[in-house]
């Protein structure tokens, strides 16, 4: 089932707020918050002082049995020191479904797929590639090669780029993410990539997709970003 819990947070004309946070996410069994995490609106509440959006970003646990994620959410802050977060989620995972769980409830974990996220985007990012059967490696590696042929990007402070949607030809369409605190989303810049190129990177062993570019993924964590605060 998926759990929440009542925290008062601050808005920025510094009236209190009073809300309803996840700490776990079902999503199978309660698919209105997937539903909300992928419309961006999941954790955004209104000020009822300045009506103005609250946007919280904190720790919870996103788990979808049917579509086999088991995602562990940290606050965007935390990707700098990433590692702890790695291993809570691994030992998480271990506990609810590996080697720590029962005989039966093992066989759940075929096919799962374990991450790291940091902050909503990520993992709606993820949400969006696993439901249209993309590999997170190597479309991360896609995004390293897409700023690579585009350098004027980096004086715009562009740091990554997220997967928004793919679309019925197969394209991939993909926002910008301006470096920040928080991270912006560039809505009205957008590139569209055929899904060819992500292909001729899916078609590589994901040894050599590290080996391209080493740092990019370590354990459950993988992300672009990495490299850039390593």
């Amino acid at each position: 089932m998926s759990i929440t819990a009542v925290r008062e947070v601050v808005c920025r004309c510094g009236a209190p707020v009073r809300v309803f946070v996840a700490t776990s996410v079902n999503a199978e069994r309660h698919p209105h918050m997937r539903e909300a995490i992928l419309r961006r609106t999941f954790h955004i509440f209104e000020c009822g002082a300045c009506h103005q959006p609250v946007g919280i970003d904190k720790e919870f646990l996103y788990i979808d049995l049917t579509r086999r994620e088991f995602y562990g959410v940290f606050p965007v802050a935390a990707a700098a020191d990433p590692e702890p977060c790695a291993r809570k989620i691994a030992d998480a995972f271990d506990t609810a479904l590996g080697a720590g769980a029962g005989e039966a409830v093992r066989s759940l974990a075929d096919g799962m797929r374990v991450r790291v996220c940091f902050g909503l985007e990520e993992l709606r990012e993820k949400i969006v590639a696993r439901a249209a059967g993309l590999g997170d490696l190597a479309l991360e590696v896609l995004k390293a090669d897409i700023l690579a042929a585009n350098p004027d990007l980096a004086q715009l402070g562009i740091q990554t780029l997220r997967l928004e949607a793919v679309g019925e030809d197969a394209h991939l369409g993909l926002l910008l993410e301006q470096a920040g605190e928080p991270p912006r989303l560039l809505q009205d810049r957008a590139f569209t990539v055929e899904r060819a190129a992500y292909d001729a990177f899916a078609a590589m062993p994901w040894q050599d997709l590290l080996a391209r570019l080493p740092g990019i993924a370590s354990g459950p964590h993988v992300s672009l970003l990495r490299l850039a605060r390593g």
